[in-house]
């Protein structure tokens, strides 16, 4: 009986091959997009699966609970943190760090690069599984004077040579750092520890003690069975508390949730996900491969006059109800597994493409999962496509479908309704899509108060390093390279594109006497520049004056007992104060307990345009100058920086010159905004594809029908371009009311999403009609089109039978 099911359904596929095209390319480009958003979401679901204590091992979070209720988290520790939650407490099978340091040079014989350097200690090799490509990691357990390479930076120093055994140095502080290459690791793009050099603990330059928190991150692994109860939860959350007074309580975030629920800003990932993001594009999966089921649902329903003999011979013939809807659902069943074929087909051929779209590799792999997916999708598809027309021309009564009745009003309902749905949707999407782009436009381009163009940021902490030890430091620099006639206003200060992207900030508490005689305190958030900062990147200064630029003015005793800072306007606004210059403020800080306001300058953006702006200081520090700004001319751009670059090396031969355009720093913090836009770029134009495909199939199948009316209307002295008026006008009333719809639903989706930042594109009036115009547009071409072809025909040929 099933082959004879299908039997029937191949030829029903043969006899209306148009009309199953159709279908079938609604359902082939549905299921691609869906199946193309199943590996998307898979991908992102799936990160750090290939570490075997994946599901035992969690991240120790510190948590700051600020008066107020105000809670901060953060995923630094200290290192010691490690030894001390694996010895006091059972449940731990064990522990280690991850303490990233920063870059510094490497070098092999001639070849040198920049690489950056990670100091674990000897249980991380126990705890995570990273692919080894060469050697034995184990190596560095036993002889600290080992190190492991990510696979990435031996192919940068070594090429295509093997790097396991080979010799390697690193010039610091003055003193050459001898290792040996133990290993070579894959470091798989979905984890979130990165590293290029892996270190001992051991060969750290100084012992690693509770006092020291920059960077490290404390991993625990649970053993096999244990469970973190409550009570487990808070005597280990007390550990460094425990050790230090100003400790702070601990969390335990589990390895398999960082990528997507992890809801505070942590410098040392740079690949998390976005949860939203997973539902939304789930969500527009089942719209689009809808859509591609409506159109199958439309046609089928409206092509149900033509089989209104055949289903009566069924009956006749005893045929029950039961057995006619097995036949239709068959029959869609049949055509959702073929279009399931060259959907697979179709997202293997469009993968690179999307890899290249999304920024990932991933592959069509065909595991348990995507079977079922796929189960799904021929059983959950074709049923959903076929059963209101199956149980529809079912229920046909035999004597008038010999009389060739007509179909209910009902039918038309169904059809009109699923059309307007389809238009809705791409309506919505296309609406989504420019408020999208239009947001990561506005983010890209927004006035930040900085002078972001051609300005080059280069990496100069080692150069104010090294200049404690006698040699050249960032002054020296700065001398040489304002000698070239290209080169603008240079200033030293903090790397604010890490800032920008989340990265860890210096806050102080400034506190002062009011003018209610009572003490006032305000939090700030410290931004380190030199006397140049402000002039260099275009900081507007409102009131007073900056700081000089003559470093030795901080280092002579000028500054000794007030240090210098500016505040922003915010700070100034929330301080409440009529004119802070001059003001003595008391915080403690880096340099001193004392300041004084010197100068107040107008608002700009040191963080994400997702943010407000925050309540700023800027002030100079010498141990916190790692960052060169440097503003040329637009002409000869290449000369300038070869010329930066020669002389960097002529001062720092053992470090690499890093440099970075300031404007394409910035653009990298909106990399989430870019993948969302190309996404929904993507899906939007399959979207009205599909939705275009059901509006060619329901026009062709009308003037099919009404061929020979079409014929009498001609005869009659109707045009052609009349009757294409009259198949447009239905079309364009469906348009207008599923404008109507979309209209509010684009909206409301769209103020949801735009609250995410502080700082918003206007919803402009016009996005509404340009939306719901190019449906239309796309719309009328498709039914001229089609239309055009039948009214242009000769009506002697549609009457010669009549």
């Amino acid at each position: 009986m099933i082959k004879h099911y299908i039997k029937v359904a191949i030829r029903l596929i043969k006899r209306s091959f148009l009309f199953s095209s159709i279908n079938m390319l609604g359902f082939v480009l549905g299921m691609t997009a869906a199946f193309l958003i199943y590996l998307w979401i898979v991908d992102e679901l799936t990160f750090e699966d290939f570490h075997r204590n994946r599901d035992s091992v969690y991240r120790v979070i510190a948590v700051d609970r600020k008066d107020g209720g105000e809670m901060k988290e953060s995923a630094y520790t200290v290192a010691p943190l490690s030894k001390a939650l694996r010895e006091e407490f059972p449940q731990m099978e064990n522990a280690t760090f991850v303490l990233n340091f920063g870059m510094l040079n490497l070098h092999s014989g001639a070849n040198l690069i920049e690489a950056k350097y990670t100091f674990v200690d000897t249980a991380f090799f126990d705890m995570f599984s990273f692919p080894v490509i060469a050697g034995d990691p184990a190596l560095m357990k036993k002889y600290p004077q080992q190190i492991v390479l990510a696979e990435s930076t031996a192919k940068k120093l070594f090429g295509d040579s093997p790097a396991v055994g080979k010799d390697v140095t690193c010039l610091f502080l003055g003193q050459v750092h001898r290792y040996k290459v133990a290993a070579v690791l894959k470091v798989p793009r979905k984890s979130h520890i990165r590293f290029e050099v892996l270190l001992s603990e051991q060969a750290y330059f100084e012992p690693l003690s509770w006092d020291f928190a920059e960077g490290t991150n404390v991993y625990i692994q649970l053993r096999k069975g244990a469970v973190l109860s409550e009570a487990d939860r808070k005597a280990m959350g007390r550990t460094w508390i425990n050790q230090r007074e100003d400790g702070r309580p601990l969390e335990f975030q589990p390895l398999k949730d960082i990528h997507l629920h992890t809801s505070f800003k942590d410098p040392s990932v740079d690949n998390y996900g976005n949860m939203s993001q997973i539902w939304l594009f789930m969500a527009l999966a089942l719209l689009i491969i809808f859509m591609g089921a409506f159109n199958f649902t439309t046609l089928s329903t409206a092509r149900a006059s033509l089989r209104y003999k055949e289903i009566g011979v069924r009956k006749v013939t005893g045929a029950k109800r039961k057995m006619l809807i097995t036949q239709f659902l068959s029959e869609s069943l049949v055509q959702a597994f073929l279009s399931l074929v060259l959907a697979l087909a179709l997202t293997e051929l469009l993968l690179p493409f999307f890899n290249r779209f999304v920024g990932k590799d991933i592959v069509l792999l065909f595991n348990w999962q995507t079977m079922l997916f796929i189960l799904f999708g021929i059983i959950g598809v074709g049923s959903l496509a076929g059963a209101f027309p199956a149980f529809y021309m079912s229920s046909f009564n035999p004597l008038l479908a010999f009389k060739g009745g007509k179909a209910t009003g009902r039918k038309g309902t169904l059809i009109k309704g699923l059309v307007c749905v389809q238009f809705v949707i791409a309506i919505t999407m296309l609406f989504s899509t420019s408020v999208v782009f239009r947001q990561l436009h506005y983010l890209q381009n927004a006035d930040l108060g900085l002078d972001k163009e051609d300005m080059v940021v280069v990496d100069c902490d080692v150069f104010e390093l090294m200049a404690y030890y006698g040699n050249q430091g960032i002054d020296d620099y700065r001398q040489e390279v304002m000698k070239n006639p290209n080169v603008g206003n240079v200033a030293g200060g903090v790397d604010l594109s890490n800032y920008l992207r989340g990265h860890k900030t210096e806050e102080a508490v400034f506190s002062w006497m009011g003018e209610n005689g009572q003490v006032d305190s305000l939090k700030m958030v410290g931004v380190v520049g030199d006397g140049n900062f402000m002039k260099t990147l275009g900081v507007t200064l409102l009131k007073g004056e900056s700081f000089g630029a003559d470093k030795n003015a901080y280092m002579d005793g000028t500054y000794q007992k007030e240090s210098p800072v500016v505040i922003n306007e915010t700070a100034w606004k929330m301080m409440q104060v009529k004119d802070p210059v001059g003001m003595v403020v008391q915080n403690k800080g880096w340099f001193g307990e004392t300041a004084r306001i010197v100068g107040v300058v107008k608002d700009f953006h040191f963080q994400s345009l997702r943010e407000e702006v925050k309540p700023a200081y800027i002030y100079y520090s010498r141990q916190l100058l790692n960052t060169m700004y440097i503003k040329i001319s637009p002409e000869n751009k290449a000369g300038t920086l070869k010329f930066l670059k020669e002389k960097y090396e002529e001062m720092r031969p053992d470090n690499v010159f890093s440099y970075r355009f300031f404007s394409d720093a910035l653009n990298l913090n909106y990399a989430h905004e870019q993948q969302l836009s190309r996404m929904f770029l993507i899906f939007t134009v399959l979207a009205i594809v599909v939705a275009m495909m059901g509006v060619l199939g329901l026009v062709a199948l009308a003037t099919a029908q009404r061929t020979k009316e079409i014929g009498i209307r001609k005869v009659n002295g109707a045009h052609s371009d009349r009757i294409v008026r009259m198949f447009c006008r239905e079309y364009m009333i469906w348009v207008g009311i599923a404008f109507v719809v979309a209209c509010p639903v684009g909206y409301l989706l769209m103020v949801r999403w735009l609250s995410n930042f502080a700082y918003q594109t206007p919803i402009s009036w016009w996005l509404f009609p340009l939306a719901g115009l190019i449906i239309l547009l796309i719309t009328f071409l498709t039914v001229v089109a089609q239309t055009w072809r039948a009214a242009s025909r000769n009506p002697v040929e549609s009457l010669r039978y009549e």
